[in-house]
């Protein structure tokens, strides 16, 4: 039997589990220029291919546009990718009216542009879909009116544009905060890529999506949750590890041992990468914590003396979004267990890196703006929910006995939608908008 876990590759359609309420927030929301930030390995380029898969249907009246920029070293190579990436969905665009070959030998921005427009003629909007932006950096110092013309284009509103990449993007800002106008991912509203929800981690866990489901014993499930801390990439990880078949050959997945739990050089490849890409403070904490296996804040605090605790806080938030720290019982953890020994085993030369590609300031303005816009995008997404909820509940009520089984199923799942976001909300720190 093959083993249904995908590790290493992209997913969509069926082989893509969880992150529904942030596709639904990012399909209806106003804002139009989108920063996804997640850490390696939690699934950018999942999330972007399952943006494609939701809106390549003739009639919506989103377009979507994959542009893969990896491996991209200048201006004219980004373009030679997009008119490529046009190529590979030409029967996409050609039944709209759209002549592929005419983009031939035009820069980025101003295929988009056109591109844009003649899309909007027809009532229709470009969704571009940006994957592995960080090559943006380098072109950076070599061609910054060039990169100027792109942010223009990304921030039309003729075109719907969301860009996944890591935290080291937050590098152009550096790069671009002396120009006249504002820095590059100014003007992009951030949303963090973060653990699947329990429902979703679960459901991954037992391959419920597809045809042939696994069944897990309840202790089994729930340790790989802990473990992973409901990683997409980690529960899949170790899946593949507990996966095995019975006498009869039915799938089954056995107890984590502990050599389940220890990374191999691939996945400590992916951590040693994470861990570059921190400031100097993230690094401090992550380690703080790491050493004592669990904190409180006040204890970080306390450890981290020379900070202020508004500035901890502010990254405590970021760190959790990204999946390096999680909250137990009120108290703060390594992300989960991987992670943790991976620190445990490099500690000395961790402890002893100093340079850091990003520093603390970009990332804290960074993160603070991004606090305000989840804590909007949460209470907008409760106050949708609530509309939904109260309508289907109105149907429910006048169907009475004779109500539809999709219409209870409807129910129940917009109502587990309620509950995660009002959750969500109430954890929105209100603290950092304290004082000192």
């Amino acid at each position: 039997m093959r083993v249904p876990y995908i590790v290493g590759r992209w997913v969509r359609g069926t082989n893509h589990y969880g992150r529904q309420r942030l596709f639904t927030y990012l399909l209806n929301t106003s804002d139009n220029a989108i920063w996804a930030v997640g850490a390696r390995r939690i699934g950018k380029t999942s999330f972007l291919r399952q943006l494609e898969y939701l809106t390549a249907r003739p009639e919506n009246s989103l377009v979507p546009l994959f542009w893969d920029m990896q491996g991209c070293e200048s201006p004219a190579n980004l373009a030679q990718e997009l008119v490529m990436s046009l190529e590979d969905e030409r029967e996409r665009f050609t039944v709209l009216g759209i002549d592929i070959d005419s983009f031939a030998n035009q820069d980025a921005p101003m295929i988009l542009r056109r591109l844009s427009r003649q899309l909007g003629a027809q009532g229709k909007q470009l969704f571009l879909l940006i994957d592995e932006a960080e090559v943006l950096i380098a072109i950076a110092r070599t061609e910054p009116a060039w990169l100027a013309r792109l942010r223009r284009a990304l921030q039309d509103d003729a075109l719907r544009t969301v860009i996944a990449s890591t935290k080291l993007l937050a590098q152009l800002n550096q790069i671009t905060s002396d120009w006249d106008t504002s820095p590059f991912l100014f003007g992009f509203s951030m949303v963090n890529l973060w653990s699947l929800d329990p429902d979703a981690g679960a459901a991954l866990v037992e391959q419920q999506q597809s045809e042939d489901p696994i069944p897990v014993d309840p202790v089994v499930l729930e340790d790989i949750l802990v473990h992973t801390n409901r990683h997409p990439y980690l529960i899949q990880y170790l899946c593949q590890r507990l996966y095995e078949e019975d006498s009869r050959g039915r799938a089954t997945l056995r107890a984590a041992q502990d050599d389940d739990l220890e990374p191999d050089h691939l996945l400590a490849g992916f951590f040693l990468i994470d861990f570059q890409h921190m400031t100097r403070l993230e690094r401090r904490i992550l380690l703080a914590v790491a050493r004592q296996t669990v904190m409180n804040e006040e204890e970080i605090v306390a450890a981290l003396i020379d900070e202020t605790p508004r500035r901890i806080r502010t990254f405590l938030w970021g760190m959790e979004k990204l999946g390096h720290l999680r909250q137990i019982y009120g108290q703060w953890a390594i992300g989960n267990e991987y992670l943790r020994r991976w620190l445990h085993q490099e500690w000395d030369r961790l402890a002893a890196m100093r340079d850091a590609a990003i520093d603390d300031d970009s990332i804290e303005q960074l993160l603070t703006i991004g606090h305000v816009q989840e804590e909007q995008a949460f209470a907008s997404e409760v106050a949708q929910l609530e509309t939904n909820y109260a309508l289907l509940r109105e149907l429910e009520r006048q169907a009475g006995h004779r109500a539809a089984p999709d219409l209870r199923g409807e129910l129940e799942r917009v109502g587990r939608f309620l509950d995660a976001a009002r959750r969500d909300l109430s954890k929105v720190a209100p603290n950092l908008r304290m004082g000192r």
